[in-house]
């Protein structure tokens, strides 16, 4: 009988031949230490901290650092304060405010100025090449060096509609340049508060009526006036209007100099402007009922401050709701003098100013035009500066050091 079984097995064999047996562990040790050529296996994963790594460098986020950065970029250098202005100025004598905080009388510290500082500010050597002042100048010179008005302001990282303004005030005071526009000596953000230095007067028409018993000759209002307005037709020129003018914010030197300042409520007129902003009492009309209006409001406020140098208060002197004060400027009489005795022309040069038809008033280029016009043919006269010089010095005189 065949084999069956045996016969499969062999037939097995033949389909699938006999694989070679795997070697020993002793061949395997053989074998691997005669290839020495082979790089070993290594293990990839992290490496051990044999030098543990400094902790990393963590900066404090700077304050206000959004309202810095525009500050940074309005400015230029040179205007802007590097270090801590306490250790800067020094002075708590208040002289006046503004729309954006407190104005003081502050001196410079030349001792603690760094040294290029100080030589670019106060440098107290006149150069070689030009002779030295005379001494009534240099009396002046000393009296005034390093004084400047200062004003601070709270700065708050969510009340940017207040930065707003601010920043535009600063511009118009470190960037534009005019002899009746005051101007920016330096900025400086430390802490929460923005410090504003600017050019230091003698005084303000306010303070120079309320140190005073009876107000200003029509011969002064009109040097004053005329000063004003070579101001706005600069500023309006430069696209912008100041929509606060009144007696607190003309500002006037011991020399005869008037500088319109506060420019806080100061706005582009590219821009619609609609927002009941100022002071009541020298609002024009159309910014009463909030209706859009232009650069003319300003002539309209000096027409009420004119008033104001004259009779030493404005024609609502008597009012202080603002309710009545906004209901009088709309439906009342037109304002006039309630005190002084102006002359025919200078009645009728206010009265062509205070048009509460804001299309038929006049810009700041055409009054100081008919004012000129009146005052060549002998209609009015007006004073000089030399006399303002004279009663701001009788009134305010300089300190002796």
């Amino acid at each position: 009988m065949p084999d069956i079984i045996q016969e499969r097995w062999k037939e097995k064999q033949l389909l699938h031949p006999k694989q070679a047996t795997p070697p020993t562990e002793n061949k395997l040790k053989k074998s691997s230490s005669t290839q020495t050529s082979k790089a070993r296996w290594l293990y990839v994963g992290k490496a051990p901290d044999l030098f543990p790594l400094p902790p990393p460098i963590r900066k404090t986020p700077k304050r206000h650092a959004e309202f810095d950065a525009k500050l940074r970029k309005i400015l230029p250098r040179s205007k802007i304060l590097q270090f801590n202005p306490k250790d800067y100025y020094t002075g708590t004598e208040q002289v006046g405010s503004g729309a954006n905080g407190a104005v003081i009388k502050a001196i410079k510290r030349t001792q603690s100025l760094p040294s290029s500082t100080a030589n670019r500010s106060l440098s107290s050597n006149p150069p070689k090449n030009k002779s030295p002042a005379p001494p009534k100048q240099q009396q002046k010179q000393q009296q005034s060096k390093g004084y400047v008005a200062i004003k601070r302001c709270f700065i708050e990282d969510h009340d940017t509609h207040h930065h707003s303004y601010v920043l535009r005030e600063l511009r118009i005071m470190g960037c534009l340049s005019h002899v009746n526009l005051i101007q920016l000596e330096e900025a400086c953000l430390y802490d929460d508060h923005l410090w504003i230095a600017m050019e230091l007067m003698a005084c303000s028409v306010f303070g120079l009526l309320f140190n005073t018993t009876v107000g200003l000759s029509e011969s002064m209002t009109l040097f004053i006036a005329k000063e004003c307005l070579q101001g706005l037709i600069y500023l309006h020129a430069k696209n912008y209007m100041h929509r606060d003018i009144k007696c607190e914010n003309l500002l006037l030197g011991s020399e005869g100099q008037v500088k319109l300042a506060d420019f806080g409520l100061a706005t582009p007129l590219s821009i619609r402007n609609t927002s009941r902003l100022g002071t009541a009492k020298w609002m024009a009309p159309e910014v009463v009922a909030e209706s859009p209006y232009t650069e003319n409001v300003d002539v309209w406020s000096l027409g009420i401050t004119m008033i104001e140098m004259m009779d030493r208060v404005p024609p609502l002197y008597y009012l202080e709701n603002s309710a009545e004060i906004y209901r009088e400027i709309l439906y009342g009489k037109r304002p006039t003098f309630n005190f002084a005795t102006p002359s025919k022309a200078m009645i009728n040069t206010l009265e062509w100013i205070l048009n509460a038809d804001a299309d038929d008033r006049p810009m700041a280029k055409d009054v100081l035009a008919n004012i000129e016009v009146f005052e060549s043919q002998g209609h009015l006269k007006c004073a000089k500066k030399s006399d303002l010089a004279t009663l701001v010095q009788q009134v305010f005189p300089m300190k002796k050091n």
